[in-house]
């Protein structure tokens, strides 16, 4: 064995130990977010608003079916939808249409305040809520602003980026009034607003190979206008953007790319086959440049799908094969493709990566979102791996031998040099199901995605319909309770999750209060006099729970998950 590939292996055992591993949240809701009279649909990206009341979703369907009130037929292939979905009547306060007769996605989701940012790629002529754009030719990216009503939205403006070719948005970010978009581009030349990109990799009027572009757009209410745009691409094969992220004047952009790219003053050679990337750069309004560009990966195929920021700390997951090279850090796919986060140290003008973990088993397995809170990195995906490996914790497929793909959801904790798998839960049935989108908002976190019903989320079940393809939106709680009984200021509870019964350890003349999601109270008992009470859970729907105990001027509370 090689000093290099045992350094790996080392470095794989040292991050697979550490903190002990907590159960697994259970899944509090899963719903399909439409009724399909003839048609499939899918949910590709999520976003909360400040409350946490309501969760905006994008995604594409085809045929008919019924987004909220509405009734809504495609006008040829594909199209694209936005909606405003309110988490306790679990329906949608509005919906909005995007397309044309050709296929038209959304693949990206951008929220601030009541502003509601679309991404993704459209053909010919499309509508967006009332006002038609046309491409420059095959297929443009778009931006789209839509503002929420409450009720009801409105298209504010649509911007095209496009040339004669096939060109698409894939990723979007927000800060403040400043709007970034990204994406690919084959066109010898597309335009954004009155700026111009050349592919340096086409010939005269013909596409040239696939090559990476940023812009920003000044929001300006009702019009918006395109301040600057850059192009990256190497000459060897097709380069991606999938994610983007923004922190004050540093935005943040993750892919893939073949052979060599440049950002800046600093070009990336890839390990071989295709490497991720991430690339930091800062918006100086007219001053704009690369800070640091920095690539991982094998001699096969790797790609960054997923980003998120939190301080200096820049989080990235994808999917790699073989032995793949994290700086000095290193990690072996069990099978043919293992899914990984790694966390990055921005140091301003370098970054370097501070840990990486994979997960995954003997088959195909794929990070696609990603979330923070704190030392809490949230990971979601799919993996068709018959047994599928987060640390210490395994997953077992579903499907029939392990043919598709089911969700995966799992919660790592960053301890600085290390990244520990804390839990990991699972979702889907016979087809493939997979996780696009992930959101948290307070406790709560949000996984979208696409699954062949019927598909299973622990005890909820998204049954069999006319749809053959559903989108869904589920939900589970971000921090579980711990396997053991949890102090609840000298107060305990346990076990959680629980069945028909709870036990509570609280002092004699103490009431206890069972309270829903919404804070209503559907359970209430007084303390025995024994240590212990048991509390009966009969009848009560699966999902998390508070249990409040008042003794005299005290108080305290504790979650309950109910399955």
């Amino acid at each position: 064995m090689s000093t290099l590939l045992r350094s790996f292996l080392l470095n794989g055992l040292l991050l697979g130990s550490g903190l002990a591993r907590a159960q697994a949240p259970a899944w509090q809701s899963a719903v399909p977010v439409a009724s399909a009279a003839n048609g499939a649909y899918t949910v590709t990206a999520t976003a909360p608003d400040a409350t946490g009341a309501n969760v905006y979703v994008a995604g594409s369907f085809t045929g008919t079916v019924a987004l909220g009130s509405s009734l809504l037929t495609s006008y040829g292939l594909a199209d694209a939808f936005v909606g405003k979905w309110n988490v306790a009547s679990r329906s949608f306060a509005w919906v909005q249409r995007m397309g044309g007769a050709a296929n038209d996605q959304a693949l990206a989701l951008g929220v601030s305040g009541a502003n509601v940012y679309v991404a993704g790629v459209f053909a010919n002529a499309a509508n967006f809520g009332g006002t038609t754009v046309s491409t420059n030719g095959a297929a443009d990216g778009y931006v789209a602003k839509f503002v929420d009503a409450g009720t009801s939205a409105g298209v504010a403006w649509v911007q095209a980026t496009g040339g004669a070719n096939e060109d698409r948005a894939t990723a979007v970010a927000v800060s403040g009034t400043s709007v970034y978009v990204a994406g690919t581009f084959r066109s010898p030349s597309m335009a954004l607003g009155s700026i111009t990109l050349n592919n340096p990799t086409a010939t005269g009027g013909t596409a040239g190979l696939a090559h990476c572009f940023v812009a920003k757009l000044a929001d300006a209410g009702t019009r918006s206008t395109f301040g600057w745009a850059r192009a990256n691409g190497g000459n060897a094969g097709d380069d991606q953007v999938a994610a983007l992220a923004v922190s004050g004047t540093n935005v943040y952009m993750a892919g893939d790319f073949v052979g060599n790219i440049p950002f800046g003053t600093t070009t990336l050679s890839s390990n071989g086959g295709r490497d991720a990337y991430v690339a930091k750069l800062v918006d100086g309004g007219t001053n704009t440049a690369f800070a640091w560009a920095k690539n991982a990966g094998s001699t096969g195929p790797d790609q960054a799908t997923a980003l998120a920021v939190s301080g200096s700390n820049v989080y990235v997951a994808g999917s790699f094969s073989g032995l793949a090279v994290f700086d000095a850090l290193g990690l072996v796919s069990a099978g043919t493709v293992n899914a990984f986060v790694a966390r990055l140290t921005d140091a301003g003008l370098s970054s370097a990566f501070t840990w990486a973990q994979q997960a995954g088993g003997t088959a195909s397995d794929q990070a696609t979102a990603l979330a923070v809170s704190g030392s809490s990195v949230y990971m979601a995906g799919a993996f068709s791996s018959p047994t599928a490996a987060f640390g210490s914790i395994v997953l077992n497929n579903t499907s029939p031998g392990g043919r598709a793909t089911d969700v995966f959801v799992a919660r790592l904790t960053d301890t600085g040099t290390i990244g520990n798998y804390v839990w990991a839960q699972q979702a889907g049935g016979a087809g493939n199901d997979q996780a696009g989108g992930l959101s948290l908002a307070g406790t709560t976190l949000y996984v979208s995605g696409s699954a062949v019903p019927p598909a299973t989320f622990g005890s909820v079940v998204i049954p069999s319909g006319t749809a053959t393809t559903v989108g869904f939106l589920a939900s589970l709680a971000a921090a579980p309770l711990a396997t053991r009984a949890a102090e609840l200021g000298g107060i305990e509870l346990f076990p959680s999750p629980a069945h028909a019964t709870a036990t509570v350890r609280a002092p004699v003349g103490a009431v206890l209060t069972v309270l829903d999601a919404l804070g209503r109270p559907v359970r209430t008992c007084p303390a025995t006099a024994s240590p212990t009470t048991v509390l009966n859970l009969t009848g009560l729907a699966p999902g998390v729970y508070a249990v409040r105990i008042s003794a005299g001027a005290r108080t305290a509370t504790g979650r309950l998950v109910v399955e």
